[in-house]
């Protein structure tokens, strides 16, 4: 694995990984499909899964997911800056077959078998606990990400619809690509857009609209009635385009986006 330092804007992390977009799918089904969470006195997030909802919203086979799951537990990552949330270690540790305090194993009822399927418990790595508890990493629901064609796509669906504001008149096609890959020779940059292009009609249904070279997001506000209001991605709701939500002692975030992503906050109150 080969290590890289990465400076955006917001920050600055050395990664020692092989990571991609398949893996981000994954890792937001890991955290969507939790069914309860605990916080440990290190910081670290424990979090209940079921691995079958895992497979079927990362559109993954057993043996697929198994590899990408080693990749991301022997990932490292330290965050240089912002120094508030500087750290190091894993993304995700510990995983194993959940079993309760007795030994008992935790399973759910297997419906193509009739008998039972045993749970995961998963333990969040230190960078990503340290994300989540700063709400900083907001996750979607991966299964309509999953069907872009393209990671790019998925990359680029990934950074806007994060971002609180969007820029006047939207996005650069080009911006965008180097923002999610960094700087590209004029072929593969053809090959990215032309990528883009492909997965046009699916990144609309998310509220993602690509005009020309321009990229726009169209949020999706809940009226009090339960319809839907539609606004421009240059225009921001009076909270700046989130909605914070208390639950318990944590903050979330979330997004006003397209009807096809539904944000789910990891942390509640919710124990194992």
């Amino acid at each position: 694995m080969r290590e890289r330092i990465i400076t955006t804007p917001w920050g600055q992390i050395r990664i020692k990984a092989r990571l991609g977009q398949i893996h981000e799918d994954v890792l937001e089904s890991i955290c969507y499909c939790r069914e309860k969470r605990k916080d440990l006195e290190d910081g670290a997030i424990k979090l209940l899964v079921d691995p079958a909802q895992v497979r079927r919203r990362s559109r993954q086979d057993g043996t697929t997911l198994q590899r990408i799951i080693e990749d991301l537990q022997q990932a490292i990552v330290e965050i240089i800056e912002p120094r508030h949330l500087a750290c190091q270690g894993q993304i995700l540790g510990y995983l194993d077959k959940a079993v309760r305090a007795d030994g008992t194993p935790i399973t759910r009822h297997d419906p193509l078998t009739g008998g039972a399927r045993p749970l995961w418990s998963v333990t969040l790595g230190p960078v990503l606990s340290r994300l989540v508890a700063g709400d900083v990493w907001i996750g979607y629901d991966p299964a309509p990400l999953a069907q872009l064609r393209h990671g790019i796509s998925q990359a680029v669906a990934r950074h806007v619809l994060s971002h609180k504001r969007a820029p006047a008149g939207g996005w650069t096609r080009n911006g965008l690509i180097r923002a999610v890959s960094g700087e590209l020779t004029e072929q593969q940059m053809r090959d990215r857009r032309r990528e883009i292009k492909s997965d046009a009609d699916q990144l609309a249904e998310f509220g993602i609209e690509i005009n020309g070279d321009r990229v726009r997001v169209r949020r999706v506000e809940q009226n009090r009635g339960g319809g839907e209001q539609n606004r421009d991605g240059g225009e921001q709701n009076r909270d700046g385009g989130e909605q914070n939500r208390d639950v318990g002692r944590y903050r979330f975030r979330y997004m006003n986006q397209g009807p096809g992503l539904r944000p789910r906050p990891i942390l509640d109150n919710e124990r194992i």
